[in-house]
């Protein structure tokens, strides 16, 4: 990216050999998530606790491959299984001196023929920097969930 140049937001699809509800599943319940979302090279959750409705909260804890635990944590704003899900989005994976603030995450699920699309879009990211770090993570991330749900 050049400097100076922003992203609005962002937004990355996925087609995932699985059945639908199955991948909006591994994105809701919490003894799936801790399965599949990690690495060890990078991190890994550890803890999911969710009240997935409009309005409930929802948080992960994560420990790093260096052995630091990180957490992330919003309120469901859409719920509407298993087309799509909403949330508000804070972390503090940068360490206890960079501020925490609330970005959107939305994941919008198609069926088609068996596969799931599934697009992420990832708003209201301040940091150019950031958006560039998270859009890597996005990547990794989408990437176990299609290995997790076709396994």
């Amino acid at each position: 990216m050049a400097q100076g140049e922003r992203l609005a937001e962002i937004v990355q699809s996925i087609a995932i050999d699985a059945p639908i509800t199955r991948v909006f599943a591994a994105l809701t319940e919490p003894d799936q998530v801790v399965q599949w979302q990690g690495s060890d090279d990078t991190f890994h959750i550890i803890e999911m606790n969710a009240d997935v409705r409009v309005g409930g909260a929802w948080e992960t804890i994560g420990v790093t491959a260096a052995g630091d635990r990180r957490r992330a944590s919003g309120v469901y704003r859409v719920v509407d299984p298993p087309r799509a899900l909403e949330m508000t989005f804070s972390h503090d994976f940068a360490g206890p001196e960079v501020p925490v603030y609330d970005t959107t995450v939305r994941y919008d699920l198609e069926e088609r023929n068996g596969r799931t699309i599934l697009t992420l879009t990832h708003s209201g990211i301040a940091n150019p920097y950031e958006r560039e770090g998270m859009a890597e993570s996005w990547q990794a991330i989408l990437a176990w969930l299609a290995a997790w749900a076709t396994r």
